[in-house]
């Protein structure tokens, strides 16, 4: 049948729910003809009828349900799907049904696992939103993610990790319909586990020929990713043991440091780390020790090209010289001295001999020529700043919670206070 048109307004999508039901969400406007736009506004909304609702009411989100963004929230809140069940008496069975998308949860049942896990009932329907969408069939590169050893990471803390990586999609997604973004260009060339490091070599100066990057340091490398299409935000780790890791999203690629207190000279290279894998390898070979090798190769070679350092690079551990280069290279003396080993400037003893050196006065972890506060993400924030978005209005568009994003656009910005003169 046709449906009529209603106006935007929470009471009106309301009563429109009781005698219709719902419909596919598309299209929007301050009059729509497609009334699931009125649903998801008010499932989302701070004021939303539904936070005090009928079951007929719960039901109608319920209709829309969408499991992928039932286990994104569950990983997010690093739960199994059996502790999750227990916490809102589901029976595991009836848990797992509703994880894979085999059965919906009632509207009541909806709203207990929203209100467990913290996020808007409407977080948990279909939308435009890519993370509430089934992804196409070989295309899942958004459900894994390059992460440094896998061993050093527990399962619950990557997949805490990569439901972040979705927000940060997400917001993207949206954003980009009222803004215009730099388009992904991500030079990729693959490189197989027997590539060696001249391989790699070619590869990071390939990317800076394709990038334009002119000889020398990389003055921002953050920026630069950026630039080319690479979305970059940070978020607290705490106590979890990931660090720099990045998503290759179709069409725009995600990468997401650690946090902010991070030393500059390691962040970077935890960067071009990032951009290593994005371009060299796909996420079957993630975690995996050559992969890891290489991409920390291509970091290398891509922050400190070989016929430019070369002539700089000291063949003994020379550390005024070594904490000078620091700072004009940007990159952590212990990076400075594998790189002078690599190219055969420095001698294996000589680099052991210097390596326990630095291990008995602590530089390992605190090096000399601290370099100041680390370079900052702007894409994010510029771009919710330019569309005139709040962290309220991204929480209603994208169903996320608020304080989630207010978490996230606040360490993906520069937290240094600014100067007035």
């Amino acid at each position: 049948m046709r449906v009529p048109p209603v106006r935007c307004r929470p009471r009106a999508a309301k009563l429109w729910l009781l005698r219709v039901g719902y419909s596919v969400m598309s299209g929007g406007g301050s009059r729509c003809g497609k009334p699931a736009v009125c649903l998801i506004s008010v499932l989302m909304s701070d004021t939303s009828p539904l936070r005090d609702s009928s079951e007929a009411e719960r039901q109608a989100a319920a209709a829309l349900f969408s499991a992928r963004r039932l286990r994104l929230a569950r990983e997010a809140a690093g739960l199994t799907q059996t502790a999750l069940a227990g916490r809102v008496s589901l029976t595991p069975a009836a848990g797992s049904q509703f994880g894979k998308g085999e059965a919906r949860p009632a509207g009541t049942t909806l709203a207990r696992l929203a209100s467990d896990l913290g996020f808007p009932i409407g977080f948990f329907t279909v939308s435009a939103a890519p993370s509430s969408l089934d992804p196409a069939p070989g295309n899942d590169e958004g459900d894994r993610g390059f992460f440094r050893s896998l061993r050093s990471t527990t399962v619950t803390d990557r997949r805490r990790a990569l439901a972040l990586a979705h927000l940060v999609h997400d917001l993207a997604d949206h954003l980009s319909g009222a803004v215009r973004l730099p388009a992904a260009d991500v030079p990729r060339r693959r490189a197989g586990p027997d590539d060696d490091y001249r391989t790699v070599e070619e590869r990071a100066a390939m990317v800076r020929a394709t990038w334009g990057v002119q000889p020398g340091p990389v003055p921002d490398l953050v920026g630069l990713l950026e630039r080319h299409g690479i979305f970059c935000a940070r978020y607290h780790t705490g106590p979890h043991t990931v660090n720099a890791f990045s998503v290759p999203f179709t069409g725009r690629p995600v990468v997401i440091l650690g946090d902010d207190k991070a030393k500059r000279d390691r962040e970077r290279f935890s960067g071009a780390h990032e951009l290593g894998h994005l371009v060299m390898h796909s996420p079957d070979q993630a975690g995996t020790k050559p992969a890891e090798d290489q991409a920390n190769q291509f970091a290398a070679a891509f922050l400190m090209p070989a016929g430019d350092i070369r002539p700089e690079l000291p063949g003994t551990a020379a550390w005024n010289q070594l904490v000078a280069l620091k700072r004009r290279w940007g990159t952590s003396i212990g990076a400075l001295l594998r790189r002078s080993r690599t190219l055969g400037i420095m001698t294996d003893s000589t680099y052991q001999h210097a390596y326990r050196y630095m291990g008995t006065r602590g530089w390992r972890t605190n090096e000399p020529g601290d370099l100041g506060a680390a370079e900052a993400p702007r894409l994010l924030c510029q771009a919710a700043r330019q569309a005139g978005a709040s962290s309220t209005s991204l929480s209603a568009e994208t169903g996320w919670p608020e304080s989630w994003i207010e978490d996230i656009l606040r360490a993906s910005s520069d937290q240094r206070p600014q100067l007035q003169l």
